[in-house]
């Protein structure tokens, strides 16, 4: 596939993110899909809806902007602003209302038009003080 038809793979991998249609996973990850990230998750794309409907029920009007995107062989990178309002539980905190911002790069492996490998780095840290986690001693 060329480059810019991974990054449109991408592309809907970030919609069903954006939009919590979770029947885009079939069409955009692979059967045996690995996200490093998360090394205690299953393959496959079960894992990915099961993170997307947690986050959404968390954050249901969360978009992204994508701030940077580059391809290369079957490689595409992302630099991304997450936005959303926090307005159900998530990870143990509360609903506070606020809108938070997270950040973070996503490198993700296409082969035969489906993402099969995900590398992951977010502002967590950052996530958690705005969620009202007190950091320091």
């Amino acid at each position: 596939m060329s480059i810019e038809a991974n990054k449109a793979v991408v592309q809907r991998y970030l919609e069903m993110w954006d939009t919590g249609n979770l029947d885009i996973a079939e069409e955009v990850l692979g059967p045996d899909f690995v996200d490093h990230t998360r090394p205690q998750q299953a393959p496959g794309p079960e894992g990915v809806k099961e993170n997307i409907s947690t986050f959404r029920s968390g954050f249901p009007d969360a978009t992204h902007t994508v701030i940077h995107m580059i391809g290369e062989g079957d490689i595409v990178a992302f630099r991304f602003a997450r936005r959303g309002r926090h307005k159900g539980m998530f990870a143990g905190f509360p609903p506070t209302g606020k809108e938070i911002v997270l950040t973070g790069a996503d490198f993700l492996r296409i082969a035969d038009g489906k993402i099969v490998e995900l590398w992951s780095s977010q502002d967590g840290l950052n996530l958690a003080q705005q969620l009202g986690m007190p950091i320091g001693g």
